[in-house]
């Protein structure tokens, strides 16, 4: 529980390093002459420890030979170092790979010349799609080999996201060629049905099998987000909207939804889903609006808020008040797109120096870090772009201005 960058989403309030305070006692001595005391000169003032700036990290590149772009979703990593994504070759080609740790594998196709991984769970199953022989996407499952998930009677179907039980989410076309959010339970494809309308999209599960995306209503006048139980099988829940449409991005384990709404000007609204409420996440003084991308285990939320001015800034959400997580150098730009179970957020943001777009970590006790400054040894002529994805364990992958990479803390 991710990449459009990586604060993307609702700012949150921000926590202040620790600061430490050293005091010296400085002592006297007695003097000769007339019996007056010397004072004796202070010593030197003992340098302040060093900022925390969060961990430093090893670099790995990521990718099948000959990428020259690549993309991993926000579902796209596991503890361990596990990661699925996409490769682009030269000609534009999409090829699926995993890699497991070590090795990049190249997932192959159903038969056709493309293939695109979108979640990885933590026994290294990956959900995406891939083409068949005819050249239609068909959802798949991959356990070593891939498998095809077939459709809902239509002509195509996509893989979303995978539980760690390897039960896999998505979207796919029915007999009317309209498409409507799956649920695979290993053995058949579920139709999750809509609110009336032509269309569903389920864009995230959980590990108890809750599913989060959103619906149409009558006419496709209107979208909604939904969740949907498998262990019940009922239909899915309408979860509402804070005016207008809604549309759900993330769910943790508790059954929290996270995702935006529009108000009645159109614009987006942050919210989280949590006991049968849907909560407005609010907005900093003059933000326009937000949108909340990723969710955590405690139910902290992130993604970022905009101005009229154009300003995007990435926020943090901890269940109660929304932080705005800052920029680098203070410029007009931030984002996150994934938080872990300790807090951590990652997106991007504009680097002051080179007006180019830098990989970005926020964490509790040091606040933002630009990545390219936190990596050991990272190979002079890669520059980390966007973080992407983000494990609890830690591990980030991050777009380079080459190809992938992932970071491993340093232990």
């Amino acid at each position: 529980m991710f990449s459009s960058r990586s604060v993307t989403a609702t700012s949150l309030p921000r926590h202040a390093t620790t600061a430490f305070v050293l005091a010296a006692l400085l002592a006297a001595c007695g003097g000769g002459g007339g019996g007056h005391p010397v004072a004796q000169p202070a010593p030197p003032a003992a340098p302040a420890p060093p900022a925390d700036a969060g961990p430093l990290y090893d670099y790995s590149p990521l990718g099948l030979p000959g990428i020259i772009y690549g993309d991993v979703a926000r579902q796209g990593i596991a503890n361990g170092g596990l990661v699925a994504g996409t490769s682009w070759d030269a000609v534009g080609n999409t090829r699926a790979f995993f890699y497991n740790g070590k090795t990049n594998i190249d997932l192959g196709s159903l038969g056709g010349n493309a293939s695109r991984a979108f979640s990885v769970n933590r026994c290294g199953q990956v959900a995406g799609w891939a083409t068949t022989a005819a050249g239609a996407p068909h959802a798949f499952f991959y356990d070593g080999t891939l498998r095809d998930l077939g459709t809902l009677g239509g002509a195509d179907s996509y893989g979303n996201a995978i539980t760690t039980c390897g039960k896999v989410v998505g979207w796919a076309a029915n007999g009317a060629g309209q498409w409507h959010a799956f649920y695979h339970d290993g053995k058949a494809m579920r139709d999750l049905g809509t609110f009336g309308g032509t269309s569903s999209f389920a864009l995230a599960v959980n590990s108890v099998g809750q599913v989060a995306g959103y619906a149409y209503g009558p006419g496709n006048a209107w979208y909604h987000a939904f969740l949907y139980d498998a262990r019940s099988g009922a239909p899915i829940q309408d979860l509402g909207s804070l005016s207008q449409d809604s549309l759900a991005q993330d769910i943790n384990d508790a059954g929290q939804v996270v995702g935006y709404s529009r108000d009645a000007g159109g614009d987006l609204r942050a919210f989280r889903f949590d006991a049968g409420t849907l909560h407005d996440l609010g907005l900093p003084p003059a933000a326009l609006g937000s949108a909340a991308r990723a969710i955590n285990a405690s139910g902290w939320a992130a993604g970022y808020v905009y101005y009229p001015d154009g300003r995007q800034v990435a926020f943090l959400h901890d269940g109660t008040t929304l932080r705005e997580l800052g920029s680098l150098g203070g410029t007009r730009f931030s984002d996150a797109v994934a938080i872990n179970a300790a807090g951590l957020v990652v997106g991007s943001s504009i680097d002051p120096a080179t007006h180019a777009e830098h990989a970005t970590a926020w964490g509790v006790g040091y606040g933002l870090v630009d990545l390219n400054a936190r990596v050991k040894d990272l190979p002079r002529d890669v520059v980390l772009v966007a973080a992407l994805a983000l494990a609890d364990d830690g591990a980030i992958v991050v777009r380079t201005n080459g190809g992938l990479g992932l970071l491993r803390p340093r232990k």
